[in-house]
């Protein structure tokens, strides 16, 4: 009899298991969900009173910066027009960053198995890839902690990017996908280089009994489109800080530690962050931290260095079996490697994330279309397991020890 009524209603069991875990992992951040938190909805208000600079702020608010007595957001500036017009409406406290991501999530799901559909990805492939994709990295990382700046800026980018790569694989406007690629850089600046991959898709999706003087036409569309972005930035930079390539990183108040001692000695990129970065890029396994006082019970928190791709997201190597044309491949692998490049460079690896290195968020929608191209030729058992795997994982740092942590500091027996 027990057996029939899982038999019968296994399938609403998951989906209301799945809807728990998810919404519980989002948990109190969800209900205290405001812009105060966020230093996009402060640049939105400036923006609506005609300034850049952030008035009555205070150094308490993560990340700002500080530049000639005034106080500014040195972080691209789309996401804040993406609060605007929410702040507008309701004022910063009442503006809620993660709802909006949220939304924004609805939309990258319908554009994610659009691409998916538009590349040719096997039918059955594309429930695992999604799973994949939203559930075993680092994008549900970001939309738990939406409510903050950087994770905000990263779920904004890759809508962009989502949009960008929706329209090239479609009906391959040039301007279309400059203006959307141009969002997304205006979001995360690493998503920048996805322009040799888009460069590529376009020339060929394009006008494709065209002679070539329509395809440079319409690669001229798109570099145009993203320029007009670009000259708006470095507008901003000149107008914030008189130097339009300047862009106000250098006189943010970091707090006191290692980040600051890093900044101070050695700068924003300098080869001496590769053996760090890269062993939490590739090697570093998953950690759960103890309180060393209770060291057998009392679990505080995963590793805020977060977890690499091999063993966060071990799906990720079926990459490495894709199969497509030799261009895009290429063009792709050039696209995601510049972006490592810069990563392994960077004085910080994404410091403040759990089970991820959110930073590969930049390049994670070209890489899952290799993996999509990839799972043609691997056992379906073994990416299976691999994509169950993640998300099993992802649900132990983003739902079962959250927790853990919080029935510990009930004092409740276990």
């Amino acid at each position: 009899m027990i057996r029939r009524f899982f038999e019968k209603y296994k399938v609403p069991l998951f989906i209301i298991g799945g809807i728990i875990i998810f919404t519980g992992s989002m948990g109190p951040k969800l209900l205290n969900d405001t812009g105060l938190e966020n230093l996009y909805a402060y640049q939105a208000q400036t923006f609506l009173q005609g300034r850049l600079d952030i008035q009555n702020a205070s150094e308490q608010l993560d990340d700002i910066a500080i530049y000639n007595q005034h106080y500014y957001v040195v972080f691209p500036p789309f996401p804040a027009l993406v609060l605007l017009p929410f702040v507008a409406l309701t004022g910063i406290e009442n503006t809620r960053p993660m709802l909006v991501a949220i939304a924004l999530t609805l939309l990258n799901f319908y554009l994610f198995t659009s691409i998916l559909k538009k590349v040719g990805a096997q039918k059955q492939t594309i429930p695992w890839l999604v799973a994949a994709f939203f559930l075993g990295t680092g994008y549900w990382l970001e939309l738990c902690w939406s409510t903050t700046v950087w994770h905000f800026a990263e779920i904004v980018a890759i809508t962009c990017l989502l949009l960008a790569l929706n329209e090239a694989f479609g009906k391959a406007r040039g301007v279309l996908v400059g203006f959307f690629l141009g969002m997304a850089v205006l979001s995360r600046q690493n998503t920048i280089f996805s322009l040799i991959f888009l460069c590529i898709i376009l020339w060929r999706v394009s006008y494709p009994s065209a002679q070539n003087k329509n395809r440079l036409l319409n690669q001229f569309g798109m570099f145009a489109a993203l320029g007009i972005w670009g000259i708006f930035y470095l507008y901003l930079n000149w107008s914030r800080f008189g130097n339009i390539f300047d862009t106000g990183y250098a006189y943010i108040l970091t707090a006191p530690g290692f980040l600051q001692e890093r900044l101070a000695r050695y700068g924003l990129f300098n080869i001496v962050y590769i053996p760090f970065n890269f062993i939490y890029l590739f090697l570093q396994g998953f950690q759960v931290q103890f309180d060393p006082a209770n060291s057998y019970l009392s679990i505080t928190n995963t590793s805020l260095f977060g977890t690499s791709l091999t063993f966060a997201s071990p799906f990720l190597l079926i990459a490495f079996f894709a199969k497509w044309e030799k261009k895009y491949l290429r063009a792709a692998w050039v696209s995601i490697g510049c972006t490592l490049v810069l990563m392994l460079l960077y004085y910080n690896n994404g410091w403040w994330q759990l089970n991820a290195q959110r930073f590969t968020l930049d390049f994670m929608p070209i890489l899952i279309l290799l993996v999509a191209f990839g799972m043609q030729h691997v056992d379906k058992r073994i990416v299976q397991a691999a994509i169950g795997y993640s998300v099993a994982l992802n649900i132990i740092a983003l739902f079962i020890v959250p927790l853990v942590v919080i029935l510990t500091n009930l004092s409740l027996p276990f």
